[in-house]
């Protein structure tokens, strides 16, 4: 087993790793190679034994497109595996399951659901896995194939509490569902990287607010949407504050939508402020201030109104009018300013 890198160093390049398809055995080649894995540490995971009627695949067969994929999280892979059933750690065929498969017109097989469960099998050196086996029509595209598997994966896993905003946005994309893709249009033009999909761009938390003020978020038949923030506000905003914090690897969501918040409040209201004369107000604050100082004293249940306020009052010296444009009430306005 090659033992060359930190288990640091290998949850970096799991995170890293290409979005498109990957065969299992070449991750569990990256994991393998972590110093904090000794043979002992292997060798105590017990694997499953299956019977000869159950269906069963080959584990070196499977792959995973990581176009709609969670990433993996190597902690909790090997949490579960630590955890003793009948007295041993190791992978329990019982509470695993079967992994979903899908067999595309190219012959390959991709797990579809199951992901972490062949990992921990292949990692208590398992040589195969209980399956459901769905075969592709032959006649698609392998794009078609797997917008098929996204769409799947979304009706097991959308609903689950522990996917994220951002995880089933992700794969709403891969499946081509259009307010996502108008979505991710909006993101690579504001240079903000979610989960992969703009190698390069800034990280962003917050990914719920940001989707719910754009209108972009996944909609419940029937409802009716507002569209809080306009998307050249906010793709200018992001553009802004990356230039005004350059070093820094993230844009807060809360600040690109107050701060894009702020654009049209001042179009509307302030023809005499252009853009250029804000974006250098931000950049001159920047150069003494964090991002966190703008969002850091705000109200709850009104982020966007409070961070649109400490901009208007602390990056554009408005004062009264920072009152009046923000939308908050007297009262919270006194708590924002008790708590600087």
């Amino acid at each position: 087993m090659s033992t060359n890198k930190t288990f640091d160093e290998v949850k970096k390049e799991l995170k890293d790793l290409p979005l498109g398809d990957h065969k299992f055995t070449d991750i569990i080649k990256i994991i393998t190679s972590c110093t904090t894995f000794t043979d002992e540490t292997i060798n105590s995971f017990v694997g499953a034994v299956y019977e000869e009627f159950d269906s069963t695949v080959p584990l070196d067969e499977l792959y995973v497109d990581l176009t709609y994929q969670r990433k993996l999280k190597l902690l909790k892979i090997l949490q579960h595996l630590k955890r003793k059933y009948n007295g041993k750690m190791g992978f329990s065929k019982e509470k695993a399951g079967h992994i979903d498969i899908a067999i595309r017109p190219n012959g390959r097989k991709y797990v579809w659901d199951g992901f972490r469960r062949a990992i921990m099998a292949l990692l208590c050196n398992m040589k195969e896995i209980a399956c459901s086996v769905y075969t592709h029509n032959p006649n698609i595209s392998n794009l078609k194939a797997r917008q098929y598997e996204a769409e799947l994966f979304l009706a097991r896993n959308d609903k689950n509490e522990t996917m994220g905003a951002a995880e089933i946005f992700f794969a709403r994309v891969a499946k081509g569902e259009e307010q996502a893709k108008e979505m991710r249009s909006v993101l690579d033009r504001a240079n903000i990287d979610i989960l992969g999909l703009r190698p390069g761009g800034k990280q962003m938390g917050g990914f719920a607010f940001v989707e719910k003020m754009l209108g972009y978020h996944e909609r419940v038949e029937g409802e009716k949407v507002t569209k809080t923030i306009e998307d050249d506000n906010f793709i200018d905003a992001s553009l802004s504050i990356q230039s005004a914090w350059s070093s820094n690897s993230s844009v807060g969501s809360y600040l690109v939508c107050a701060l894009a918040n702020t654009r049209a409040l001042i179009k509307e209201n302030d023809p005499t402020t252009t853009e250029g004369m804000l974006d250098k107000m931000l950049a001159d604050y920047a150069k003494n201030n964090t991002q966190k100082s703008l969002t850091e004293n705000r109200i709850s249940n009104k982020p966007l109104e409070s961070v649109t306020y400490n901009i208007l009052k602390k990056v554009m010296k408005k004062n009264g009018d920072a009152k009046k444009l923000s939308g908050l009430a007297a009262d919270d306005i006194s708590i924002i300013e008790d708590s600087e």
